[in-house]
């Protein structure tokens, strides 16, 4: 039985919900749904650990867009994304063992050789391969992405977002040290490595990350994320210090009440959509399949990588 079949037969999602459709002038196939379907049932799971040890979390960035927006996936997204404030985040770390197989809680902690900034659940049963670190050994399943919000001073934004960029860069260096061909690109990235323990530079970002924990600050930011300037994953505080439940497809998840002011800042208007060219699988270096574990479906990327 795959992940997908198990998912619908549990009821966690209808059957109706693999149907081909139009959304917004896109059309969202059911290779698409899919994936959907497992990244809902991680949420799902998520929320169920989260509400058993009261852990407040909330959908963010592109998901929060597509709850406000959509009522549930952007139809041509394909991740889901939560945030927790610092305190909670960490309290979560150490519940690694509450997340049963095939949902695995990957951090540097748990599976050695993971070295992103930020934690991740995976469904160790189906496809969520990065193509750069296919010879990691690390999970690859198909994941949601869990960020830490972090206290933050606008004075130096800028230099502790520098600061976290040049250590997450580093780490993904060594990610791909353990591919025995590397492209031209990464051969320029490999070269520029500067060797220290990568535990010790994960370690480091979020010592820099959480460095006003203690303080009375009036912004708050997801430090360790460095795919949008700061400025755009800045906001004010108050307006995450209440949530409300909005509709994401076919269940209710928290969203900060502040929504509004926090979509505008990441996003401008929100309202409007990306021309259409703009449409389509938002992570070009990943690849999803619900239907195969990645442990098979590795073996085989690389059995092919080898005869090219």
């Amino acid at each position: 039985m795959t992940e997908v079949e198990r998912i619908i037969n549990k009821g966690i999602l209808p059957k109706g919900f693999l149907k081909e459709e139009i959304r917004c002038d896109f059309f969202v196939d059911e290779k698409r749904k899919k994936l959907w379907a497992v990244e809902i049932d991680l949420l799902v799971e998520f929320d169920r650990v989260c509400k058993k040890h009261d852990l407040k979390y909330f959908l963010t960035g592109g998901s929060l867009l597509g709850a406000v927006r959509h009522n549930g996936s952007i139809p041509w997204d394909d991740d889901i994304d939560v945030a927790m404030f610092r305190s909670d985040y960490e309290k979560l770390m150490a519940l690694s063992d509450e997340f049963k197989y095939p949902y695995f809680l990957q951090t540097p902690y748990t599976d050695k050789g993971y070295y992103f900034s930020y934690a991740k659940i995976r469904n160790s049963k189906t496809t969520g391969l990065s193509i750069p670190f296919a010879y990691q050994g690390i999970n690859q399943g198909i994941p949601i992405d869990i960020f830490p919000l972090d206290n933050c001073m606008v004075e130096d934004v800028e230099e502790r977002y520098n600061k976290i960029n040049y250590l997450i860069l580093q780490n993904s260096i060594c990610m791909r040290l353990s591919c025995p061909n590397p492209n031209d690109i990464d051969k320029k990235r490999i070269a520029t490595y500067n060797g220290r323990n990568p535990m010790e530079m994960y370690e480091e970002m979020q010592q820099i990350a959480k460095q006003y924990e203690n303080c009375q600050c009036d912004k708050i930011n997801t430090a360790v994320c460095t795919a949008y300037k700061p400025q755009k994953l800045m906001w004010d505080k108050k307006d995450w210090e209440e949530t409300i439940m909005c509709k994401y497809e076919n269940y209710m998840f928290p969203i900060p009440k502040g929504y509004d002011n926090i979509l505008k800042v990441q996003f401008g208007d929100y309202t409007k959509y990306p021309p259409a060219e703009e449409r389509g699988q938002w992570h070009n270096n990943a690849i999803f399949d619900a239907d195969i574990a990645y442990t098979d479906y590795i073996k085989t990327f690389l059995e092919e990588s080898k005869q090219k």
